[in-house]
């Protein structure tokens, strides 16, 4: 036999067998989307259609929307339980109106038992554009942040900048969380948060009544949570009327300012995991 057979047989004797291929597959990050509603019929199936349109937008992201029914007088029961099963969205009618903190609060608790790995919360009067939300989603996804706080405040947000007296009640409350836990949000009262699946199992046991946005920043940052800020843009109410009125403001300011600093010494729930408490 050739010095070349012989060498051709060797080589070939070395390759190895065909090995089959595991596939492994891969998992969708899972968004929730809390959407609290009070008599919000007219607006909620917008609210719907343009996170299924973000879904078809972004098919590597499972999206679940979840609408809190929040004991509405009109027609929103209604209306969700005929549009529910075409935008695929999950939603629960709490049976009488609980407020802004228990509504959120009781999607936060379906978020967690969904296995989310972000959830955002939304309103349902149609002013926060589902297409902002990988602008939040992202950061949490990469693990930079455990909330991200969609600001109509900062350099290149847009849209609805809310009236002076808001204006003046956000610029207060700002100073005052800088005060007592040195977080700087530019927009304390911003509705469109995101925040982690620890984030998210905190909240969903520990979550202030009345006016939560401001209130839920003191527990989170003394859990070491750490918070965030994105520009997005907004868009105002086109159907509906604010739960906020002039003639509520004062009363809120007074509430929320002597309820967030109570919560510098209130006995907190114990993290699932993270830091120390501060």
């Amino acid at each position: 036999m050739s010095p070349i057979r012989n060498s051709a047989l060797r080589l070939q004797d070395a390759v190895p067998p065909t090995t089959a291929l595991r596939v492994v597959p891969v998992r969708l990050p899972t968004l929730a989307v809390v959407i609290p509603a009070y008599n919000e019929e007219k607006n909620i199936e917008k609210v719907l259609a343009e996170l299924a349109a973000l879904r078809r937008a972004r098919p590597r992201w499972k999206i679940i929307p979840i609408v809190v029914n929040d004991g509405s007088a009109d027609r929103t029961e209604e209306v969700l339980q005929r549009i529910s099963p075409i935008y695929e969205a999950c939603f629960v009618s709490l049976p009488l109106n609980l407020g802004i903190g228990r509504a959120v609060q009781a999607g936060l608790k379906m978020a967690v038992r969904l296995g989310a790995d972000v959830t955002l919360q939304l309103d349902g009067d149609g002013q926060h554009p589902a297409e902002q939300i990988p602008l939040l989603a992202g950061p949490i996804l990469a693990g930079k942040v455990d909330v991200a706080v969609g600001s109509r405040y900062l350099p290149g947000a847009g849209g609805n900048v809310s009236t002076s007296l808001r204006q003046a009640g956000t610029w207060f409350f700002s100073r005052l969380l800088r005060l007592l836990v040195g977080v700087d949000i530019k927009d304390v009262t911003s509705g469109f948060r995101a925040f982690s699946a620890d984030a998210t199992e905190f909240l969903s046991r520990y979550y202030p009544d009345d006016y939560p946005e401001v209130q839920a920043y003191v527990p989170l940052v003394r859990k070491g949570f750490s918070v965030g800020e994105v520009a997005v843009r907004m868009r105002p109410r086109t159907q509906g009327v604010s739960s906020i009125t002039p003639l509520r403001s004062a009363y809120y300011m007074i509430k929320v300012a002597f309820a967030t600093t109570i919560d510098l010494i209130r006995p907190l729930p114990r993290r699932r995991g993270g830091p120390v408490e501060r």
